[in-house]
């Protein structure tokens, strides 16, 4: 029975853990071994910088909550999206457009699109890397975000990573957003070892 169970948890084990190792740490396997390069694994909230497939630097980010808000017939979710995507544009002090679900989330009233009360500046720190869809790589006012799921579906980096990604990024960078691990969700069932 022992052996059995021994057995089991090695399997389990094996096939929850990643096989990645030092040397690729951060590195998923589609990714090219040239050129510059970010990826975010938003399985660990880490950010990296590559160049010909040697890590430059990483830092900790923030990635997408994955909530849903539903307001009406409205619903988004706040999902930070993997794959293959370009940095598209490079922006100095970008100014946010504050959204509709930025209101709701707050339970404010939602002034009218052209409305200057959306036009937030430093929200979004000093750089962006415009990734196309909505989706940036930028700074933040909230610095206890860093680290975990807390974003709406960007990704945000401390001030000091992001000025090297500025200073080292060239507009048509690859950026591989990916999971490393499958993300961990709580279980409610409860199992013992008597269940075997």
């Amino acid at each position: 029975m022992k052996l059995k169970l021994m057995l089991l948890a090695a399997v389990l084990i094996t096939s929850v853990v990643p096989t990645t190792t030092k040397a690729d740490e951060g590195l998923p396997g589609e990714a090219p071994r040239n050129g510059t390069m970010i990826t975010i694994d938003v399985a660990t909230n880490t950010a990296y910088l590559f160049q010909d497939g040697s890590m430059v630097t990483k830092s900790r980010a923030a990635t997408g909550t994955e909530k849903l808000l539903k307001k009406g017939r409205r619903i988004w979710l706040f999902h930070t999206p993997r794959g293959h995507l370009r940095v598209l544009r490079k922006i100095e002090d970008p100014v946010w457009r504050k959204p509709d679900w930025a209101y709701i989330e707050e339970r404010k009233a939602v002034p009218p699109p052209d409305s200057p009360a959306r036009m937030i500046k430093g929200h979004l720190g000093k750089y962006a890397l415009d990734l196309g869809d909505g989706i940036l790589i930028h700074g933040t006012d909230d610095f206890d975000s860093i680290g975990r799921p807390a974003s709406h579906g960007c990704i945000r980096l401390p001030d000091d990573m992001l000025k090297t990604l500025w200073r080292e990024v060239p507009v048509g960078t690859d950026v591989y957003i990916f999971e490393s691990r499958p993300v961990q969700t709580a279980s409610k069932e409860r199992h013992s070892d008597l269940d075997f």
